[in-house]
């Protein structure tokens, strides 16, 4: 069940597009700032922990109750929903080739924009190279996150497990988000990446450059590197020509190089994307 409802998500992403469920997260926001009142004597950790696993689990208690109704029909369309909603937000590919756009014309400043606009984390930029290593490292992390964690999470604990990851992120964005409760939140989503981001990277050494990036795998499994450092440096072996170690700031030649090297990183993940939804197939007939 979890497959079919995995492959019909990525389906209707290619069919709809990202977002065909335009999802609204002002409920969190909202239930946040009641419940952070209501429990204000707590630690922030307790506070946030109830937060964000009361949903989880009632979803999970929801899926549960409804697999024993109607023979269990109605469980694929809850699955559905929740995995839907527990997917990341905005148009990826979209995102990028706007980026590209400005970047390739040299507006550094427009494109740093359009970045941060879409919710990946760099920080301004003097010339096209820092601006372009920042963006590669984001992207990546983005890719992970926004589809392939949440997938992983869904598929080994269900439909809850996805729902609290994306809660997490939703919530570590919020204006009602103070820091000590940012620290923690940074910190589960690193536990929660921690297998994930290790997986992909397996994918990204069978979908690109097998041996170079294989042996950078195994080399880096148990390294305690970030797992936005950890993608980039498999990232880095899986596809050819990286222009990390180029002196040239913002030659044409440079330009052409590292916009080439995003495109090629976006079919990667695609192409990893596509590689999970067989060994999920593989696993779920086991």
């Amino acid at each position: 069940m979890e497959f079919l409802v995995i492959l019909t998500a990525w389906l209707l992403l290619q069919w709809l597009g990202p977002g065909f469920m335009h999802p609204h997260d002002r409920w969190l926001t909202a239930w946040h700032l009641r419940a952070g009142r209501a429990l204000s004597v707590l630690p922030a950790r307790e506070r946030l922990l109830f937060i964000v696993a009361l949903p989880g689990i009632a979803i999970a208690v929801a899926a549960w109750l409804v697999s024993h109704w109607f023979f269990g029909i109605l469980l694929f369309p809850l699955d559905l929903v929740v995995l839907a909603y527990s997917l990341g937000r905005g148009d990826y590919h979209t995102e990028l080739d706007h980026y590209l756009e400005r970047w390739q014309r040299g507006d550094l400043e427009a494109a740093y924009q359009v970045a941060l606009q879409s919710g990946y984390e760099i920080a301004p930029a003097d010339n096209a190279r820092d601006l372009h290593l920042q963006m590669r490292r984001a992207a990546l992390y983005v890719g992970l996150q926004r589809w392939f964690v949440v997938v992983f999470w869904f598929f080994v604990l269900g439909p809850g497990m996805a729902l609290i990851y994306r809660l997490l992120h939703v919530l570590r964005g919020a204006p009602t988000t103070d820091a000590s409760e940012r620290g923690w939140i940074d910190q589960w989503l690193e536990w929660l990446d921690w297998l994930p981001a290790r997986l992909l990277g397996l994918a990204f050494a069978v979908t690109g450059s097998f041996v170079e990036c294989f042996r950078v795998w195994r080399e880096n499994f148990f390294s305690q590197q970030p797992v936005r450092d950890l993608l980039v440096i498999s990232a880095e072996q899986a596809v050819p020509g990286a222009v990390a170690g180029s002196d040239d700031l913002g030659g044409e030649h440079f330009v052409e190089l590292a916009a080439n090297e995003i495109r090629e990183l976006r079919e990667l993940l695609r192409r990893s994307a596509v590689f999970w939804l067989v060994v999920l197939a593989l696993l779920q007939m086991l």
